[in-house]
C-alpha cells in the first residue's frame, strides 16, 4: 500500500508519525552538513586570502627593482628636440643647441606627361643601379613592360638588397610618382636614412632610353638628367657645449642614458634638465601600504570574532571562517616579523621614511616625510627596500616570504588541499548517513503497512463478531 494510503485501514494519521519519525531520523546529518558549511566556507576564505596575497605581491614586486628609485624626467624644450632618460642618467643640467638637422637625400626626373608611357627600349630586360655614399648598391630589374614612372616607382619600393651574406634586406630607397602640374609627373627618388652617407651618388641604367630619363651622377650634375631636390646632410648640434655631427635626428646615448632626437635648429640655447622621477615612487610605495591595508582589512574579516548567541549550539554566523586558523595567523605574523626586523642601510625602518603602523595594525604614510626622504635621499630609501638586490631589503623579503605562500606547492594550498579531502570524506559520510536514513524510513513505511493492513483486518473480525454476536441475542428473543 502507498505511503499516501497509510492509516485508512487503521484511521491512525500514520503518515504523520512517520514524516515525525523522517525528520527525527534526518538530524544525525547536521552534525555532517555543520562541518561540510565550516570547511567550504574555510575553503572561500583561503581563496581570498590567497586573492590579496597575490595582490600585496605584486605591487610588491615593483618595489624590487632598483631601477624605479632611479627612473628618471627629462625637462626641455619640446618645440626643437625630445628627450629619453632612463636610470642611468645622471641627474643634472645640460645645454644643447641645434644647428642642423638630418636630412635625406632627394633627387627627381624631369616633368613627364603620363606616368604609365613607356620610357625603355624594347630589349626583355634592362637594370637600374642606384648606388650611395656609403658603398651600398641597389640593382632593380625590369621587364620589357615595366619601364614607365610608376612601374619605376613601384620596383624600386618592392626591390631587395642582397648582403655580402646571401641574405637580403628591404630597398633602401623610396620612390614616389609626384604630380608637378596640370598633365606632368615626375619620379623622385629618396634615401630611407638620413645623413651624408646615405646620399645617392649614382643611378644609371644599361637601357639607354631609360637611362636618359633616370641618369645621375652627384659629381657630374650638367650631365644628369635627375636633380637634387634635397640635400643629405648629418645632424649637427652641441650638447654642454660639445659639438657632435651625426646621421640621425635620434643620437642614442648622447651621454650614458639619455637619447635626443632633434627636430628644429635654435636661434640659442635650450636647456635641458635631468631629474629624479621621484613621485613614481611614490606612487608606487603608496600602492604598496594600500595593499597591504587591503590584505589587512582581508585578514580581520576572516578571523571575525562575535560573541555566542545565548543558548546557541552553533557559533555565531557573524564569525570569520578562518578565526583561530593556524595557518593565517603564520602568515600574517611572518609579514609582520619583517616590517619589525631592521635592514642594513641609512634607513633601516619604514618608520623613518614616513610610514608606520597604526594601532589597528594599518600602514599610514606621512607624505611629506616620505618626499622629504625621496628628495635628500632616494638611494637610502632603495637600498631599504631592494637590500643586495636579490635577498636582504623589505621587499626581496616579503616577495620571497609570500611566494612561499601562494604558489601551488604553498602553505595556503596545502592547508586547502587538506580541507578538500576532508569534505570529501564527509560527503561520504554525509551519503552514508542519508542511504541508511533513506532505508530507515522505507523499513518503518513497511511496517506500519503492516500495522495498517493488520488493525484493518482486526476492525473487520471485531465487526464480523459484533454482528454474529447480535444476530445470536435476537434469536434467543
Amino acid at each position: 500500500m502507498a505511503m499516501s494510503a497509510l492509516g485508512i485501514g487503521s484511521g491512525i494519521d500514520l503518515n504523520g508519525i512517520l514524516d515525525q519519525l523522517e525528520v527525527a531520523e534526518k538530524t544525525r546529518l547536521t552534525p555532517i552538513t555543520t562541518q561540510q558549511k565550516a570547511i567550504n566556507a574555510k575553503i572561500s576564505g583561503f581563496g581570498k586570502l590567497k586573492s590579496a596575497l597575490t595582490t600585496f605581491n605584486t605591487a610588491t614586486e615593483k618595489l624590487q627593482k632598483k631601477e624605479l628609485f632611479q627612473s628618471r624626467i627629462a625637462t626641455g624644450n619640446d618645440n626643437y628636440f625630445s628627450v629619453k632618460a632612463n636610470s642611468k642618467a645622471a641627474l643634472g643640467n645640460y645645454t644643447v643647441t641645434v644647428d642642423q638637422l638630418a636630412t635625406s637625400h632627394g633627387i627627381a626626373t624631369s616633368t613627364i606627361n603620363d606616368k604609365n608611357a613607356k620610357l625603355g627600349n624594347d630589349n626583355q630586360t634592362r637594370t637600374i643601379t642606384i648606388e650611395q655614399a656609403n658603398g651600398q648598391k641597389l640593382d632593380v630589374t625590369l621587364s620589357q613592360d615595366e619601364t614607365s614612372l610608376q612601374s619605376i616607382a613601384n620596383a624600386i619600393n618592392n626591390a631587395k638588397v642582397t648582403n655580402e651574406d646571401g641574405t637580403t634586406s628591404p630597398s633602401t630607397m623610396n620612390a614616389a610618382i609626384i604630380r608637378s602640374g596640370a598633365d606632368g609627373y615626375q619620379l623622385v627618388i629618396t634615401s630611407k636614412e638620413t645623413g651624408e652617407q646615405q646620399s645617392i651618388t649614382s643611378i644609371s641604367s644599361d637601357d639607354e632610353m631609360l637611362n636618359n630619363v633616370i641618369g645621375f651622377d652627384i659629381n657630374q650634375p650638367s650631365n644628369s638628367h635627375m636633380n637634387e631636390v634635397a640635400k643629405a646632410q648629418d645632424a649637427k648640434f652641441s650638447f654642454n657645449g660639445i659639438a657632435i655631427t651625426s646621421n640621425s635626428n635620434t643620437v642614442k646615448d648622447v651621454v650614458q642614458g639619455v637619447d635626443i632626437t632633434l627636430k628644429q635648429t635654435t636661434t640659442i640655447s635650450q636647456n635641458l634638465a635631468i631629474t629624479a622621477d621621484n613621485e613614481k615612487v611614490e606612487e608606487a610605495i603608496k600602492e604598496w601600504v594600500e595593499a597591504f591595508n587591503q590584505l589587512q582589512t582581508t585578514i580581520s574579516t576572516l578571523t571575525k570574532f562575535t560573541a555566542e548567541e545565548t543558548n546557541s549550539k552553533e557559533l555565531n554566523s557573524n564569525n570569520g571562517p578562518l578565526i583561530g586558523d593556524s595557518t593565517l595567523r603564520n602568515i600574517d605574523q611572518s609579514i609582520r616579523s619583517i616590517f619589525a626586523k631592521g635592514q642594513d642601510g641609512e634607513f633601516s625602518v619604514l618608520a623613518q621614511i614616513g610610514i608606520n603602523m597604526d594601532k589597528n595594525g594599518m600602514l599610514t604614510i606621512k607624505e611629506s616625510e616620505l618626499q622629504k626622504a625621496l628628495s635628500e635621499n632616494s638611494e637610502a630609501v632603495a637600498i631599504l627596500f631592494t637590500g643586495d638586490g636579490k635577498t636582504t631589503g623589505i621587499a626581496n623579503e616579503i616577495f620571497s616570504k609570500v611566494k612561499g605562500f601562494i604558489d601551488s606547492d604553498g602553505m595556503i594550498d596545502s592547508a586547502t588541499n587538506g580541507l578538500n579531502s576532508t569534505l570529501k570524506s564527509l560527503d561520504k559520510r554525509h551519503e552514508q548517513v542519508s542511504s541508511s536514513i533513506e532505508q530507515t524510513i522505507e523499513r518503518y513505511r513497511v511496517q506500519f503497512t503492516k500495522l495498517d493492513i493488520l488493525i484493518n483486518s482486526l476492525d473487520s473480525m471485531s465487526n464480523y463478531l459484533t454482528t454474529q454476536f447480535d444476530m445470536m441475542a435476537n434469536l434467543k428473543k
